[in-house]
């Protein structure tokens, strides 16, 4: 019989649409800050979020238990919409799903909000979902509180750059998200610029190979006819940070026009390794999430 995915991946595979969801302000962000403390909560999370995101239609029991458990508030209702077809199909599903990569973006103590690419898998069928997961801790179990799909959510409020390690975390992560403007948004128009935006923002190795291969990579964002900028609240989270380097997670949704003019919505997902040179921050290495 023929497999389906539930409505997630339905969702992310289509790439025309983003939903922003709601970001619940948290104070005193210990991200990174509190490394033992992040480390729990994101493995709570991903505990919670394997759970309910992985379906048997052979057994809903198990499906309604593990939500009961793991999810808590608007979740709950969110859960509840996008599993609602699949319930419904007459067709077997059997999906597992995992967390393939998290960052913390900002945890209290018994509140986290992170961002969190999954990998769902369906017989053959492998999808990527990139979200934002609000949890909340009580009882010793963290449960989802609220859940978007290709989140736009604007970042906590940035502390001090006073070389803190909260003020390196922000400063690595508005780092992060000036380089994926020079990166990632191009205009075939004028590829020499945007060919130096890109080299503007990083270092080697990856500079020397890039400056290597000008010739070609000027005629590819030429060749492309298209113009690439990000769309509006790109998302990072710090995967991990050390001294002057920092590994990001970073999330957009690209906003492609091609030469007609028309406007096609691409989520992207990218893994950054960022280094401080002076007071800005360059990449080393460039690593799209796909499955």
């Amino acid at each position: 019989m023929k497999r389906i995915l539930p409505a997630l991946v339905l969702l992310t595979s289509a790439c025309s649409s983003s939903i922003s969801g709601t970001a619940t302000p948290l104070t005193g962000n210990l991200a990174v800050v509190n490394g033992p403390g992040t480390a729990a909560a994101l493995a709570g999370v991903k505990t919670a979020a394997e759970a309910v995101f992985s379906y048997d239609s052979a057994n809903q029991a198990a499906f309604d238990q593990a939500v009961a458990a793991n999810v808590t508030g608007v979740a709950k209702d969110q859960l509840a919409t996008w599993f609602e077809q699949v319930r419904k199909s007459p067709q077997t599903v059997h999906l597992v799903t995992r967390v393939r990569e998290a960052a913390a973006l900002e945890f209290t103590g018994d509140r986290v909000r992170e961002l969190a690419v999954l990998q769902q898998e369906s017989g053959a069928t492998v999808g990527l979902a990139t979200l934002s997961l609000a949890a909340v801790k009580a009882d010793g179990r963290w449960r989802l509180s609220d859940i978007a799909v290709n989140p736009a959510q604007p970042p906590p409020a940035p502390h001090p750059d006073d070389g803190s390690v909260a003020g390196l975390r922000d400063s690595a992560l508005a780092g992060a998200r000036t380089i994926a403007g020079g990166v990632f948004a191009t205009d075939s128009a004028d590829p020499e610029s945007s060919y130096a935006r890109v080299e503007a923002v990083l270092t080697d190795p990856l500079r020397s190979n890039y400056r290597a291969n000008k010739a070609s990579n000027v005629d590819k964002i030429r060749k492309s006819g298209t113009k690439v900028a990000l769309g509006p609240n790109p998302m990072a989270g710090a995967v991990a940070l050390t001294g002057g380097q920092a590994v990001v997670l970073f999330f957009t949704t690209l906003q492609v026009t091609d030469a007609t003019g028309k406007v096609t919505d691409r989520p992207f997902t990218v893994e950054l390794d960022v280094v401080r040179e002076g007071a800005s921050w360059k990449a080393t290495a460039v690593r799209p999430v796909t499955a």
